[in-house]
C-alpha cells in the first residue's frame, strides 16, 4: 500500500471514531433523559459544543505552523480519556465535565481530519472529502446500533479500542510538515478570512450543522416520547439517517465533477427543507425511519462540500479556515441544542414543536447558499481576468 493510501486508509478510522463520539450525546440521551430534563440534556449537549468551539479555533493555527499528525493525535488521546470517564460519570455534574472534554477531543480531530482530506485530495478535494466523510456516516451508523445492543460503559470501551489503533496508524505514517508562511503570505491570509464569501461560508456551515447536530441529538429523544421503544429509536436514527449521509457522499463522490460545489449545497439546502418538515410530521415507525433516511441523504453532501469550498477560498493557511469554518458549525450546535431544549422545557413531548427550528434553519440555508453561488461565480470570473490580464 502506498503512503497516500496508508494516510487515507488512517485518516478514514479517524474519521469514524470522530462520527462515533460525536454522535454518542443522542445515542445514550434517551437513557440519561430518564434521570435528566429535556433543559439539562440541553446543557450536556451546549457544553460539549462550547468545548467542540474552543478547540476548533484554536487547533487551526497550531496544524499550520506544528503540522496535521500532532492535531490528530492530540484529538484522539483527548477522546480516548473523556469516554474512560463518561463510563464512570454517575451525577449531572460529572456529565457536564466529560461531555465538555469530549467536546474538545472531537473539535481537534475535526479540524485535523478535514485538513487533512483536504491535503489528501489534491486537485479532487470535492470527491475525496465527500468520500472520506462517508465513515463519519459510518461511526453515526455503529454508535446507536451497538448503543441499541450494549451498555453505555461497553460502548465507550469500543471506541476507546478504535482511537488507539487509530493513534497507532498515524503514529507509523510520515506525514510532512506544512512550509511555513511567510510574512506577505499572513497578509494574504488575513485578507480572504475577511472576504464576504468566507465569512458566508462560515454562516452556511453554523446553520447546517446546528440542523445535522439537531437531529443526531434530538430524535431519538423525539421518537421515545411519541411512544416508539428506546432500541427501535436508535435503529432508525443508525440505519435511517446514517446510512442516508453514507449514501449521499458515495454518490457525491463519484459524480462532483459534473456539479459546482456550490450548485450542490443550493440543492441539498432545498432537499433538506422537504425532508426535515417532512419526518417531524409522518406517523409510524417505519414512515420515520423512511423520512429521516431522506433528510440524511440530503444533508450528506453539505459539510464536506462547503470545506471543499472554503479550501477553494482560502488556499493559504487551509487549516486556519477550515478551523474558524468548524468552529462557526460548533456554535451552531450550542445555539441549536440550547434552544431545542429550552423549547421543549420539561416536557418531553414538546420536542416535536421544539424541532421546527431545524427546517427553519434549513430555509436560512437556502437564503446563504444561493447568495454564495452568486459570490463564487463573481470571484471565479475576476479570478480568470486577472490570469488573462496577467498573461497579457
Amino acid at each position: 500500500m502506498t503512503s497516500h493510501r496508508r494516510l487515507v486508509a488512517a485518516t478514514a478510522l479517524t474519521i469514524t471514531v470522530y462520527g462515533m463520539e460525536a454522535t454518542l450525546l443522542g445515542t445514550i440521551l434517551p437513557e440519561l433523559s430518564k434521570t435528566l430534563t429535556p433543559s439539562q440534556s440541553g446543557n450536556l449537549a451546549g457544553v460539549q459544543s462550547v468545548g467542540l468551539i474552543l478547540a476548533s479555533l484554536v487547533t487551526g493555527p497550531v496544524l499550520d505552523r506544528l503540522g496535521r499528525k500532532i492535531g490528530v493525535l492530540a484529538g484522539l488521546f483527548i477522546v480516548a480519556t473523556a469516554l474512560g470517564l463518561l463510563s464512570k460519570a454517575s451525577t449531572y455534574s460529572q456529565l457536564l465535565i466529560v461531555l465538555a472534554l469530549l467536546g474538545w477531543g472531537g473539535g481537534v480531530l475535526s479540524t485535523s481530519t478535514n485538513t487533512m482530506a483536504s491535503d489528501l485530495g489534491g486537485t479532487n478535494q470535492t470527491g475525496l472529502m465527500n468520500l472520506l466523510n462517508c465513515f463519519f456516516g459510518l461511526g453515526g451508523l455503529l454508535t446507536p446500533a451497538l448503543g441499541a445492543i450494549f451498555e453505555i460503559r461497553l460502548l465507550c470501551g469500543l471506541i476507546v479500542v478504535l482511537a488507539i489503533v487509530s493513534m497507532a496508524l498515524h503514529l507509523s505514517n510520515q506525514i510532512p510538515r506544512p512550509a511555513p508562511v511567510s510574512h506577505e503570505g499572513a497578509r494574504t491570509i488575513r485578507t480572504m478570512l475577511f472576504s464576504p464569501l468566507f465569512l458566508l461560508l462560515c454562516l452556511f456551515l453554523f446553520l447546517y450543522v446546528a440542523a445535522e447536530l439537531g437531529v443526531w441529538n434530538w430524535f431519538a429523544s423525539y421518537l421515545t416520547g411519541r411512544g416508539v421503544a428506546r432500541s427501535d429509536a436508535l435503529h432508525i436514527l443508525s440505519f435511517g439517517f446514517a446510512t442516508g449521509i453514507i449514501l449521499g457522499r458515495m454518490a457525491v463522490s463519484q459524480v462532483h465533477q459534473r456539479f459546482s460545489p456550490a450548485s450542490v449545497i443550493v440543492v441539498a439546502s432545498v432537499f433538506m427543507l422537504l425532508t426535515t418538515s417532512i419526518m417531524l410530521w409522518v406517523p409510524g415507525t417505519l414512515s420515520a425511519g423512511v423520512a429521516v433516511f431522506f433528510a440524511g441523504l440530503a444533508m450528506a453532501p453539505v459539510y464536506p462540500t462547503t470545506l471543499a469550498l472554503v479550501s477553494e477560498t482560502v488556499p493559504v493557511g487551509t487549516a486556519t479556515a477550515i478551523g474558524i469554518t468548524v468552529t462557526c458549525g460548533w456554535v451552531g450546535v450550542a445555539f441549536s441544542s440550547n434552544l431545542i431544549g429550552r423549547l421543549a422545557g420539561t416536557d418531553p413531548a414538546q420536542l416535536g414543536h421544539a424541532l421546527l427550528v431545524i427546517p427553519a434553519l434549513s430555509a436560512l440555508m437556502i437564503v446563504v447558499s444561493l447568495v454564495v453561488r452568486v459570490l463564487q461565480g463573481k470571484t471565479k470570473k475576476h479570478l480568470m481576468l486577472d490570469r488573462l490580464s496577467n498573461m497579457r
